[in-house]
């Protein structure tokens, strides 16, 4: 939705200006929103209050101020409110010219401060080095603390189209969670990519199978010889650094008609809970299903979409002729 994005722009606008003033946390935030910019104040409210969680803008207290649509006189020059079948210059009665006046979403003031104790808040930015020594750290124990419910696994592999013959691609795989789940539905091949070393260590010494290669590898900077089936991402995608990016790039790694599935085998809620302990330092919040789908839409058609109190899924079939922007 536009309002998800709008509200994180906003997020984004107040960051930087929380750095020019050297401030860690918004108060206030007034929103200029005009009638005709399409934006609904309430549903951006809502967005907004969901997207600032761990940022310098959570918390803080949102308010509106609405302008209405104004036109120009080109004889005048005069700046006057468009009214119902009214286009005329009060002024002189030239009609008016449309102006961009009216149609903005943006801060109108903003009210921070430094709050010692929050420390650095803009500095907590997810750094691709802080998540492999991080996965490094937990590879030892991440076997043992794994809760596998086979209901969701096979629910999700059945969205992600698994099935005989085809190839995997498997993306922050961890110690190869999914592996044996592949395997079970007689997979032709699968390619395993962790960053972490340890989980890729971990990985090649629990299975010896001529259809399983391992990679510890930056998947946006890994080049694969071929063409994948199918490419998933299970229990991982809040620790990309920019989903805009990967999404890209493993479109260019299906096949086509090949299908990406991000996944999770718990709710929004759960997972963003989940990641508010030691974990919140590399991870990102999940994004809505319908914000995600979104970034799908130039290269996958999206046909899969569940967010429940069960799993969370976005699932699509690359495009035959992808938007590139």
């Amino acid at each position: 939705m536009h309002e998800y994005h709008g509200a994180v722009q906003i997020i984004e606008h107040a960051e930087d200006l929380c750095r020019e003033r050297k401030h860690n946390q918004v108060n206030k935030i007034q929103l200029l929103i005009g009638e005709a910019s399409g934006y609904s104040f309430d549903v951006v409210k809502g967005y907004f209050e969901e997207a600032s969680v761990g940022t310098v803008c959570e918390g803080a207290e949102v308010t509106v101020r609405k302008t209405a649509l104004m036109l120009r006189c080109p004889n005048c020059n005069e700046l006057f409110p468009k009214r119902l079948l009214q286009y005329d210059c009060p002024i002189c009665g030239t009609p008016g010219n449309p102006t961009d006046a009216g149609k903005e979403m943006t801060i109108d003031f903003m009210e921070s401060e430094w709050v010692e104790e929050k420390g650095d808040v803009l500095a907590r930015v997810i750094r691709k080095q802080d998540v492999i020594e991080f996965f490094d750290m937990l590879a030892p124990t991440w076997d043992e603390d794994q809760v596998r419910d086979m209901d969701k696994i096979n629910a999700i592999l059945d969205y992600a189209d698994v099935h005989a013959g085809v190839d995997v691609l498997d993306v922050a795989c961890g110690t190869g969670v999914l592996i044996p789940d592949y395997l079970e539905r007689d997979v032709n091949k699968i390619t395993a990519v962790d960053i972490s070393s340890e989980m890729i260590r971990i990985a090649k010494s629990k299975f010896d199978d001529d259809r399983v290669a391992f990679f510890c590898s930056d998947i946006e900077a890994f080049r694969l010889p071929d063409l994948y089936d199918t490419c998933m991402i299970y229990n991982a995608f809040p620790h990309f650094v920019n989903p805009a990016s990967l999404i890209k790039c493993l479109a260019d790694k299906l096949r086509m008609g090949g299908r990406l599935t991000i996944a999770h085998s718990m709710s929004r809620k759960q997972l963003d809970s989940h990641h508010s302990g030691p974990a919140r330092k590399v991870s990102m919040g999940l994004m809505h299903e319908d914000e995600l789908a979104k970034l799908f839409e130039a290269f996958f058609e999206v046909d899969v979409k569940v967010s429940n109190d069960q799993m969370y899924v976005v699932s699509g079939v690359k495009k035959l002729h992808n938007r590139r922007a």
